[in-house]
């Protein structure tokens, strides 16, 4: 019966991402002029003790650069920044914040080596070097792995064809800048995950290990690494409604490579009766001054008119989790 299921969703999946179908909203091939912000939930308590509601907002642009968000990072001065499978990048400032509204908000983009600027523009993951701001974006279709300055500039690429088996629409899903400088890269569906031992553009031959899903059916669609060291991962599969996702948090301590173990997260929360049901595929900290975490999670809206771009703010307390 979940087999069954599973096709369904599949299907209906398919009829949400398929260009042409009636499914698509038409948009206009331009960068967005204004960025539509309102807030469609509020605080709340989940049966997690280790987890509240902090807010729920949703995000509209009459633009095909807009949405389809996959990746996310948390920028100083309460900004955010977004990335998308259509090579935008959305930079705004959290919604909760006082004037936020008023802010401004910037879509452009995303530069890339010009000798596969027609190649690399399907993100999916980001992590950051918070010290100097350098980040990593990784690429599906063609899987590549490119690292920019804090002001987004082109700073080296390394491509992952050959070094690779993913399929070409199921490469690397999350990506995390370890503390440690070491990269923790998951490809979509893959049961192995895959260890840099430092910045993967300066080369270094990665190690694959095992782990075991803690919620089998679902997918790792963004990873984010906790002050004490731990992940938090975000994980969907898909479902027999309408969006057609389901959606989790999972925790796990850092990866033993060393150990004969594989490494299993244990899931934390689960979204559904928590927040509404979406495509959410990109996730971000921010540590508070008392010590507890935003967690931001954003949603890739398929370009389909069924769907939004939804950013949620959960509020973490690591010492209930």
């Amino acid at each position: 019966m979940r087999s069954r299921r599973r096709l369904i969703a599949a299907i209906a999946v398919a009829l949400l991402c398929a260009p042409g179908t009636w499914l698509r909203t038409h948009v206009p091939d331009t960068m967005p002029s204004t960025v539509g912000l309102q807030q469609v939930a509020g605080a709340s308590e989940t049966d997690q003790p280790a987890w509240r509601v902090g807010g729920v907002w949703s995000y509209h642009a009459t633009s095909r650069y807009f949405g389809g968000f996959s990746a996310l990072l948390a920028l100083p001065n309460n900004r955010l920044q977004a990335f998308s499978d259509r090579g935008a990048r959305f930079t705004f400032v959290e919604p909760d914040r006082a004037g936020a509204a008023d802010a401004g908000t910037q879509v452009v983009y995303q530069t890339v080596e010009e000798r596969l600027s027609d190649e690399l523009w399907d993100i999916e993951a980001a992590t950051r070097d918070p010290a100097n701001g350098t980040y990593w974006l990784a690429y599906e279709s063609h899987h590549a792995i490119h690292r920019f300055t804090s002001a987004s500039e082109i700073d080296g690429l390394r491509e992952l064809i050959g070094e690779v088996d993913w399929p070409v629409n199921s490469g690397a899903e999350a990506m995390q800048r370890l503390a440690d400088g070491r990269f923790l890269v998951m490809a979509e569906g893959a049961g192995e995950a895959t260890l840099y031992p430092s910045d993967p553009v300066e080369g270094g031959d990665p190690i694959e290990f095992a782990w075991v899903n803690p919620a089998p059916g679902f997918v790792v669609t963004d990873l984010a690494q906790l002050p004490d060291g731990r992940l938090l991962l975000l994980m969907r599969d898909l479902a027999w409604a309408s969006p057609p996702f389901a959606s989790l948090i999972a925790v796990a301590d850092l990866p033993d490579i060393a150990s004969d173990e594989p490494w299993s997260p244990q899931v934390t929360l689960r979204f559904e009766g928590v927040i509404p049901r979406e495509n959410y595929e990109g996730m971000a900290l921010r540590e508070r001054a008392d010590g507890h975490i935003d967690v931001w999670v954003i949603a890739d809206d398929n370009i389909s008119f069924q769907q939004r771009t939804l950013l949620v703010k959960l509020l973490l307390d690591p010492e209930r989790l």
